[in-house]
């Protein structure tokens, strides 16, 4: 029974069980931030022990059930969640490198990061590009596409942090992750323009404003805590020759920032109207992490883009959304515990 049940779980893993790593990984640093360590590290234990297990599942999927994973990876719907695991490792890596000064994993993970993100993108784009068949705009996008963004912006914040320990020079890695940063910045002005074009004008149901459309803010999001981090890395390391674009870095930054802001109530709104108006009801489901992240990470950009650009009054901010972050995350764990629990008595039942 329990291999029987092990072998269904790694057949149907999908990757968006790695937003788990996403968000309490990104809990744990505002909480670390703050100066909250009694909440900040056992999270970063439970993250390590979480992501262990989802390597060896997405292993065993990769090994013994490769056709379906590929005929997911390719696909309009299920394809962007792949880029949950490029951000779950580089938000673990971020994780070690701040929590337990550990650079040589923090390291290690950004080689299999950036390296699976190598392998999803062009997959990825590759075989969505070239089906025969392929969804309408209605069908085939939401907010998952901007997974993709977070993914690259993962990637500049770890590979920033890094910079110092990489195998050559800081100008040279400077260089790429703000490459990383601009690249990320660029899909999300495409994507999101996909997006507010599908929500405006085409029939949106309620259950499908499913939680990965709080992505829509957590992209502009990492992509603040992206620019911050290199506003500070750039200002303090002498001879980049990377000077002369802190001004565009910043005025990025304050934009992204500025968006991700925006979106909250605009959110919230369509929330209410989801589950208060249209009756949808309010069940735990591994998506919902996708929640909990872009409101951690909403936290922590505004932590660093105060100290980047030296503005105090951002930080009560900041505060505030570490409480709504740490409830948020309360409450989805406590959902997957209820449905863990589920899952076991069922099994226990006699047939």
């Amino acid at each position: 029974m329990r291999s029987s049940r092990l072998q269904q779980l790694t057949q149907s893993l999908p990757p968006v069980y790695f937003s788990f790593i996403m968000a309490t990984g990104i809990v744990s640093i505002g909480a670390h931030l703050a100066g909250l360590e009694t909440i900040s590290i056992p999270l970063f234990w439970l993250n390590k022990v979480v992501y262990v297990c989802l390597l060896i599942l997405l292993a065993g999927r990769l090994l013994f059930f490769f056709p379906a994973l590929l005929a997911e990876l390719t696909s309009h719907d299920k394809g962007p969640v792949f880029f949950t695991i490029v951000a779950g490792s580089a938000v673990l890596g971020v994780q070690y490198k701040l929590l337990e000064q550990n650079n040589d994993r923090a390291l290690l993970l950004l080689v299999f990061a950036v390296a699976v993100w190598l392998l999803v993108v062009y997959t990825f784009f590759v075989g969505t590009i070239v089906a025969s068949e392929k969804p309408t705009l209605e069908k085939g996008l939401n907010g998952t596409w901007l997974l993709l963004v977070v993914s690259i912006q993962s990637l500049a914040v770890l590979g920033t942090l890094l910079t110092p320990h990489l195998p050559y020079s800081a100008t040279i890695g400077l260089f790429s992750t703000v490459c990383a940063f601009l690249v990320g910045f660029l899909f999300y002005l495409i994507f999101v323009t996909l997006i507010l074009y599908r929500l405006l004008f085409m029939p949106e149901k309620a259950e499908n404003f499913t939680p990965p459309y709080w992505i829509d803010m957590g992209a502009v999001a990492i992509t603040t805590l992206a620019g911050a981090t290199l506003t500070e890395t750039i200002q303090t390391t002498v001879g980049t020759g990377l000077a002369d674009v802190l001004p565009f870095i910043k005025g990025i930054s304050i934009l992204a920032w500025s968006t991700a802001t925006w979106w909250i109530p605009l959110i919230i709104l369509l929330e209410i109207w989801r589950h208060g108006v249209k009756n949808v009801p309010l069940t735990y489901s591994p998506p919902y992490w996708s929640l909990v992240f872009p409101l951690g990470m909403y936290m922590v950009c505004t932590w660093r883009l105060s100290e980047a650009l030296r503005m105090p009054f951002l930080r009560p901010i900041s505060h505030a959304c570490l409480y709504v972050a740490l409830i948020a995350w309360g409450l989805t764990f406590l959902g997957l515990g209820a449905q863990i629990a589920r899952s076991f008595s069922q099994q226990q039942q006699p047939d």
